[in-house]
């Protein structure tokens, strides 16, 4: 069953995770995360800058959130969002 948004839509910054962010499946919140590689590596083949990770968390949240839910799909109970589904060569 695909995850939903949070309607919270509360992030934090994990130091060595990434930015970690909450999804819904059903009544049951699953904690996510996004690599910070994956967010530096986005910012970068779209040429904005490196230092506005939260930035390019709000522009992308969609495609992560959308990448998450799947990799729960998938078996992963803590999903994590990696460079190669984010920015794919």
């Amino acid at each position: 069953m695909p995850l939903t948004t949070d309607p919270s839509r509360d992030i934090e910054f994990r130091l060595f995770e990434g930015i970690a962010f909450a999804m819904l499946d059903s009544e049951q919140r699953v904690l996510c995360f996004v690599t910070w590689a994956a967010l530096l590596d986005r910012a970068a083949k779209d040429g904005t800058r490196q230092t506005d990770l939260r930035g390019t968390f709000e522009q992308y949240r969609w495609k992560i959130e959308a990448i998450a839910s799947g990799n729960y799909d998938q078996g992963e109970t803590r999903p994590v969002v990696r460079t190669e589904r984010l920015t794919p060569p």
